[in-house]
């Protein structure tokens, strides 16, 4: 069995994006889009846990999802061979981190239909 566990930190960040997607487009389809998209990605990391590699230094793995736009830190902890506790650790937007970073970037950096 897997179960998840959100950080605080993962929790904040998902928060800010949703916020920052709402904020940017004035559209709740798109937050609920990316809360589906979401879901998916939880579901195929329950379905297949050590898919993604170990980070050879930090210990974590990682996945991205929403044609790469976003992307979830995650570390498994094993508790038995059928029990798992995966700690969503931290998940950023990439297009929300360029924008702070080149706030005057007009080039787009994924297709416009997705925000």
């Amino acid at each position: 069995m897997i179960n998840f566990f959100l950080t605080e930190a993962y929790s904040q960040c998902l928060s800010e994006i949703e916020d920052h997607i709402f904020t940017t487009t004035a559209n709740l389809e798109h937050v609920i889009r990316f809360v589906d998209e979401h879901d998916r990605v939880l579901t195929f990391i329950a379905h297949n846990p050590k898919t993604s590699a170990t980070h050879p230094v930090t210990g974590d793995q990682s996945w991205v999802f929403g044609d790469g736009r976003y992307r979830i830190f995650f570390k498994l902890v094993p508790h038995s061979a059928e029990d798992t506790t995966v700690y969503l650790t931290h998940i950023i937007d990439n297009r929300q981190a360029n924008l702070e970073v080149y706030p005057n970037n007009t080039m787009p950096t994924y297709q416009q239909h997705h925000e």
